[in-house]
């Protein structure tokens, strides 16, 4: 009974704090029951706070659209002005879907790391969908670690022009660790190139049979070499020659017999 008592003179010094205008409208739209277990659960300080940077509207909605539990932890992770920057930034629909996909931990070590205007830049470049894709691929820690090693700008010039499928083929394969030593080395446009000519899977082929240091070592090569384009005899191949023994280890096709033609007889 006492806790019960406590938690309602919470809600109305809450109240108090927000002018009789501004909790009258928050208190109309949201109703006793939800203010009451939501002032349970969060300091009486940081919702005062939060709410008088907010618009009722915001906070109506707010309220509404993210589920209590990640709502609680969203304040509890995040510091008061990353998360009132976050809801300027975002529609609630996005915040509301960022907060469901994407750990309230997660989101507030993106912004005590990097600032809460990189985070959202991340976020919008990228597209909400496509960030809660590959950030489900990524642990946060790894992600905030490829930053600090490229910096955010060339991550998100490559990741834009990468599908998501194509991304989680290079990590599946091939992993973090190299990224920051292939970009250093030859570029990001450099590497787009690669993987628009040569394609995901071909790219993650030849790295495989060359080797990181070879293939690099091979660039270097060919670099130095004085080539010309039109030197290039128009009738090669342009997809790799199947060697004889590559072809005996090819299943030959089965023969399929061919249909028999229906007689039809003729009745007199």
């Amino acid at each position: 009974m006492k806790e019960v008592l406590v938690t309602i003179q919470t809600v109305y010094q809450y109240l108090e704090k927000l002018g009789p205008k501004k909790s009258f409208q928050i208190l109309k739209n949201l109703g006793y029951e939800k203010l009451l277990s939501l002032t349970g659960k969060v300091p009486k300080e940081r919702l005062i706070v939060l709410t008088q940077k907010l618009s009722e509207e915001t906070v109506v909605e707010l309220v509404n659209q993210i589920p209590e539990k990640i709502l609680v932890e969203m304040i509890r992770e995040n510091d008061d002005d990353d998360l009132v920057y976050f809801i300027h930034s975002l529609s609630i629909a996005d915040l509301a879907i960022v907060s469901k996909s994407i750990p309230p931990h997660d989101v507030g070590l993106l912004a005590k790391t990097l600032g809460p205007e990189a985070s959202v830049e991340v976020l919008k470049s990228l597209g909400i969908q496509k960030s809660i894709s590959l950030l489900k691929e990524i642990p946060m820690r790894d992600f905030l670690w490829l930053v600090d090693k490229i910096q955010l700008q060339p991550i998100i010039q490559l990741v834009n022009e990468l599908s998501v499928a194509d991304c989680k083929k290079w990590i599946k394969q091939r992993g973090l660790e190299e990224l920051p030593i292939l970009l250093k080395f030859f570029g990001v446009a450099n590497v787009l190139e690669i993987f628009k000519k040569l394609g995901m899977n071909q790219a993650l082929a030849m790295m495989q049979l060359l080797g990181t240091r070879e293939m690099m070592e091979l660039s270097v090569l060919l670099s130095k070499m004085n080539l010309d384009l039109q030197n290039i005899p128009s009738n090669l191949h342009s997809k790799p020659i199947v060697s004889e023994k590559q072809k005996s280890k090819i299943p030959p096709k089965k023969k399929v017999a061919p249909k028999k033609k229906k007689v039809v007889k003729r009745s007199h």
